[in-house]
């Protein structure tokens, strides 16, 4: 199968030229692609297929300087070309639009989420777990929903310990840390993690200390006894990161230009440190991932002269996400779950007052494996399926 876009605009006229073929579209824009690239991507059945990981011809076998002895517009209205070497290929129009490579081409590919409005904070995106479990179309509607907004709340999940992971395994394996492979987050202060302890959490995003931190972050509320506070913060890192970038460039700039050194020690366990920037960007400005938790930052080591704004755009960033208008505040019940992007949605927790138990049990599951499942999911049903590389996370 060759992917390709659900909108696809006829050819109006091509040309080889040196180095390439120009090619011009029927709304009069014009793209140019390389010789090298259109033969590296020939597809037809002695080249493979490269978008598919089925290609047989190697780079290797190809000549830098191959060339296009003969280009026209068949009668299909796809690219065929006769090339130096003897060989013949044949690009669809509408492959060659999905592969087109130029500025404007691959801005209108490039991934933009949706931000948080207060709109969505009222009403933000839910499903029934039965119908996420069983039915193809509900499970889509909600991987979208993570895909635009980064989270969704999921209602009637049964109380059964394996419930979360059976609805994980809908998207992906597990993924594995020190931690296990699934965590219980049970109130009981002789546990290292301050998840489990009942003061207030402030939003933030987990393991930043992680050369790949966690994808996707899953809770379900399986036991509470919650008599007062305890709410669930969640809060859209992006939407906090445009208001920084509105109100202050300077220090944004800093933010996405330097990177935050970030460090977890637990002694005979684990000593990760890594090192990237608070907010990541994609070429065209979009924001596609942030690690924002202040608790573990290491002493920071940057040029001298980036310090001063630096920790403004810090300070303000984190004085952003501790404003409690732009969170969903929620006190997850027994039956409640809750997935959400860990690369872009900030968690934390009110303060709460307990006497008894308080258990949520917690499963990651990675981003590779998400956004693979949503285009499986989509080809299934035959929807569309959305072939722009999303957001690749918070790894600058």
């Amino acid at each position: 199968m060759i992917d390709r876009i659900t909108t696809e605009l006829p050819l109006k006229a091509v040309e080889a030229v040196e180095a390439g073929v120009q090619t011009v579209w029927s709304d009069g824009r014009e793209s140019f692609f390389h010789s090298i690239w259109l033969r590296d991507n020939c597809y037809c059945g002695l080249c493979g297929d490269a978008t598919i990981g089925r290609r047989t011809t190697r780079l290797s076998d190809i000549a830098l300087t191959i060339s296009a002895d003969t280009v026209c517009i068949d009668d299909t209205g796809s690219l065929s070309i006769k090339w130096s070497d003897g060989h013949k290929s044949c690009f669809d129009n509408g492959w060659l639009q999905t592969h087109a490579y130029d500025d404007k081409s691959r801005c209108s590919r490039s991934f933009s989420s949706l931000l948080w409005t207060d709109e969505f904070r009222k009403a933000p995106a839910r499903a029934l777990y039965s119908d996420v479990l069983e039915d193809d179309g509900a499970f889509l509607e909600m991987l979208h929903g993570v895909r635009d907004h980064g989270i969704c709340f999921l209602d009637d999940v049964p109380l059964d310990s394996d419930a979360l992971e059976q609805l994980a395994r809908r998207i992906g394996p597990p993924q594995e840390s020190n931690f296990g492979r699934i965590q219980d987050l049970i109130v009981d202060r002789s546990k290292r993690s301050i998840a489990n302890d009942v003061a207030a959490l402030k939003p933030h995003t987990d393991e930043p200390y992680r050369a790949s931190p966690p994808g996707l972050l899953m809770f379900h509320c399986l036991e509470t006894d919650i008599t007062d506070g305890g709410g669930s913060i969640f809060l859209d890192g992006f939407e906090i990161a445009e208001t920084l970038r509105s109100e202050d460039p300077e220090a944004f700039d800093s933010l996405i230009r330097n990177r935050q050194v970030f460090r977890r020690h637990f002694a005979g366990d684990v000593n990760l440190i890594t090192e990237f920037p608070v907010i990541s960007l994609d070429e065209f400005g979009h924001i596609n991932g942030v690690r924002i938790n202040d608790r573990v930052g290491a002493p920071l080591s940057i040029p001298s002269q980036e310090v001063p704004q630096y920790y403004r755009g810090m300070r303000r960033l984190l004085s952003l996400s501790e404003d409690p208008a732009r969170c969903i505040v929620k006190i997850l019940r027994p039956g409640d779950a809750v997935i959400f992007d860990n690369h872009r949605v900030l968690h934390g927790r009110t303060a709460l007052t307990i006497t008894g138990r308080r258990w949520l049990r917690w499963i990651q599951v990675k981003r590779g494996d998400f956004h693979s499942t949503l285009r499986v999911t989509a080809e299934k049903l035959a929807v569309p399926s959305d072939l722009r590389p999303l957001h690749r996370g918070a790894y600058g």
